[in-house]
């Protein structure tokens, strides 16, 4: 079976779930919990990178 192309949506989310993820961590973006923030935004990327 082929593999699924990842559609430009895809990529630009997950792009953007990237950048937030390292604007958390460099401290250019300041949130109440930055790990739990972090493990969601893991999550959500491994999810994105899992479908295609």
């Amino acid at each position: 079976m082929p593999k699924q192309v990842e559609s430009v949506d895809q990529m630009w989310r997950r792009m953007e779930l990237r950048r937030r993820r390292w604007q958390i961590q460099n401290g250019r973006v300041l949130v109440d919990e930055p790990e739990a923030a972090v493990w969601w935004l893991d999550k959500e990327i491994a999810e994105l990178e899992a479908d295609h």
